[in-house]
């Protein structure tokens, strides 16, 4: 018998940890189910979305909090690109973005590059049903962009948003039309927190489940396929995952670093150059893909991070860990909900953490990883099923 065919939207041109195993564990998931899933190439209208992608830019400098991001945004990219003989950042990032090549080819399956928005289209006539994977693939500036957002697949064509997030607490009421319009197209639903069923509900009336990011639908075993059974570091480590920009989060790693006499590997440079992370970490590795971040999480003693998918991989692999909050509460940029929502049905909102409170008391409460553990077994089967009646309803 044939299988059905299913084409899968997420992020392969970006090198993020959460990013590449999110893509991974959609397309895994599919299969699993018996379907014959692969993912659209974006680069092939990449080019355009980006030119979409700067035009709404534009329109955000004038907000200080955007254009800080925006601007060391642009600083960190501008010295990926410069010559790895002179920067040793851009010769760090190189190294990472190996690991990350090599981790796609091996893992993941692609359809063939398609250079505009018709032969996108044409790709998804030929599909039962698209998928939109997980991750914040719904921020405003994706919603510009029109790719995630499954405009290029065919009004005929089965669409379905997998535990998809907005990545925002609100949308910008200038794009609330264009969200409107695109979310009514979708035939079935699923986000990732709870402030995106929200969003959905007040846009177009729709009642839409919360269920558990892609990467939670593996279990730790599952996990160990994609990753050496060698630990990558040996010996007592605290791990450091950080994206953001915080003293007090590093703060903290060295007051735990000190009270329990463990080394601090950091993974460095997540998402911009942060020149104080330079000398935060006793050890700084970039020959880390996916499968090595994977590894590392999982043979550490404590992990510290301000990472959704850092604080999934903790939990999966039962791990004592602190989770940060990247933004300050209250701003129309954060993204604090996907831990809030995450750690709230684990049972785990006392690990979310300032950076300020008492390390040795922190260490002192042990997690009931039996009971974690159960609710995320019950969270992945709703969410299965979910996928199963959406996939053929």
């Amino acid at each position: 018998m044939t299988k059905k065919k299913i084409g899968i939207a997420a992020v392969t041109y970006k090198d993020n940890f959460g990013s590449a195993l999110q893509t991974y564990a959609t397309q895994y998931v599919l299969e699993k189910l018996g379907y014959d899933a692969k993912i659209f190439e974006i680069n092939g209208v990449h080019k355009k979305i980006k030119i979409k992608k700067i035009i709404y830019y534009v329109g955000r400098l004038f907000d200080p909090v955007e254009f800080k991001y925006l601007f060391e945004n642009l600083k960190s990219r501008s010295r990926k690109q410069a010559s790895v003989s002179s920067d040793q950042y851009a010769l760090d990032m190189a190294t990472r973005h190996h690991m990350y090549k090599s981790f796609n080819q091996k893992w993941l399956k692609m359809l063939p590059v398609v250079k505009s928005w018709k032969g996108l289209s044409n790709q998804a006539s030929g599909m039962d049903a698209v998928v939109v994977g997980s991750d914040q693939l719904w921020r405003p500036s994706n919603i510009v962009g029109g790719f995630f957002t499954l405009e290029f697949v065919p009004d005929k064509i089965k669409k379905i948003a997998f535990s998809t997030s907005f990545g925002v607490p609100e949308i910008p009421a200038k794009l609330q039309k264009h969200a409107k319009k695109f979310l009514k197209r979708i035939d079935h639903i699923s986000v990732r927190e709870d402030t995106a069923s929200d969003i959905v509900k007040d846009l177009i009336g729709r009642e839409v489940p919360v269920v558990c990011d892609p990467t939670m639908m593996l279990d730790a075993n599952e996990w160990m396929h994609v990753q050496d059974e060698k630990p990558f570091a040996e010996g007592k480590y605290i791990l450091c995952y950080f994206m953001g920009d915080n003293p007090a989060h590093r703060e903290f790693a060295k007051s735990l670093k000190q009270k329990t006499g463990c080394r601090i590997i950091g993974l460095l440079h997540g998402a911009t150059y942060i020149a104080d992370d330079e000398n935060f970490a006793d050890e700084k590795p970039y020959n880390v893909g996916p499968s090595e971040f994977i590894n590392l999480t999982r043979n550490a003693e404590y992990i510290c991070t301000d990472s959704f998918h850092g604080t999934v991989f903790c939990i999966l692999n039962s791990k004592k860990f602190f989770s940060f909050r990247r933004w300050p509460d209250g701003s129309k940029f954060s993204a604090n909900d996907r831990l809030y929502t995450l750690l709230n049905w684990t049972g785990l909102s006392r690990r979310l953490v300032y950076g300020n409170e008492n390390v040795e008391t922190l260490i002192a409460d042990e997690i009931d990883y039996n009971d974690v553990l159960e609710r995320v077994a019950a969270k992945r089967k709703d969410s299965l099923n979910y996928l199963i009646h959406a996939l053929d309803n």
